[in-house]
Parts: C-alpha cells; structure tokens; sequence
C-alpha cells in the first residue's frame, strides 16, 4: 500500500485518539517504511524482514503502544497508536507485492509480464512469505484510485470528528 492508503488509516484513527496528534497516527502509519529505509541506508543485510516481517511488525506496535501510553498517560492513545502500525503491515499484506520497478508513468501501469511473488516475511530471513497480491491483479490507475478513495474516507472521517469537536465547544 502506498502513502495514501496508509494515511488514510492514520485519519480515520484520530476519534479514537482524541489526545495524539494527527501527525503521531500518520507518522506512525508510514513508521514501518521510514525504518526500512533507515536500514537499507545503513545497509542492513534484510531489512524487509526487521521492519515489514510480521513477527517485528508485532514487535514495534507493541512497544510503540507502551511507550506512548507512557508518554501521554492513555492507555488508548498507545492502543491505538500502536494499531496504526499494525495496520501498515495488513494494508501491505493485501496490496504487496507493489511492482515498483516495473511501473511507468507513460502509461501509468506496471508492467512485470507475470504476478511477483509474496514479500513479506512471517518473521526473518529464510522464513515462509506472505502478500494477496492486490496490486498482481489491477492496474496502477486502479490502485491509485483505489489509495485515493480509502484517504478521502479518512479524510471524511477525520473532518466530521472535527467538526463534532467544533460543534461541542461552541455549544
């Protein structure tokens, strides 16, 4: 799933999160893929398996939801926190494997010539992989408007709860 998509979760999580910072359920949303660019820089031998591996995808929400539970004294706050996450890595389970390399902007479709196989590893290297593989079976214009559709929902979710918000304080 691309950035759209993952955000889209991170907006729709914000009623539940009254107390974290929209850019805290975003910046979380996208955590998985800004660590494993900071391990492919740092040239880390399998970083796919240290941030996209569903054991260690377990591992950071789990601390990541201790942590800011601790930080903002809510238990919830760090749940849901630590959901947003998680979610990154369902979201990827359903679209991945992305044919990134194959995709071009001429015609704005990826073309691989046959389905890439799963991506996401169960725990570490070597270990059994996992992906539905959305994005083997549509478009790269439907995929885009299919990562715009689920942010403009959580974009609709987010305004209305602000909008509720609003309406309290004037009340």
């Amino acid at each position: 799933m691309g950035l759209l998509g993952h955000f889209a979760a991170g907006l729709a999580a914000k009623p539940l999160a009254p107390r974290v910072p929209l850019f805290v359920l975003l910046l979380a949303t996208m955590s998985l893929d800004l660590l494993f660019m900071t391990l492919a820089l740092c040239g880390a031998s399998d970083p796919t398996s240290w941030s996209h591996g569903l054991f260690m995808s377990l591992v950071w929400s789990a601390v990541t939801a201790v942590l800011v539970g601790a930080i903002y004294r809510d238990y919830r706050a760090g749940m849901v926190v630590g959901a947003m996450i998680a979610s990154h890595w369902v979201l990827d389970l359903v679209s991945h494997p992305i044919p990134f390399s194959s995709f071009s902007w001429r015609t704005w479709t990826w073309d691989y010539g046959h389905a890439l196989p799963p991506d996401l590893p169960l725990f570490f290297a070597g270990s059994p992989r996992m992906a539905f593989g959305l994005y083997n079976h549509i478009s790269a214009a439907e995929a885009t408007a299919l990562e715009a559709a689920m942010f403009l929902i959580g974009l609709m979710i987010y305004a209305r709860y602000k909008k509720r918000g609003e309406n309290q304080r004037t009340n």
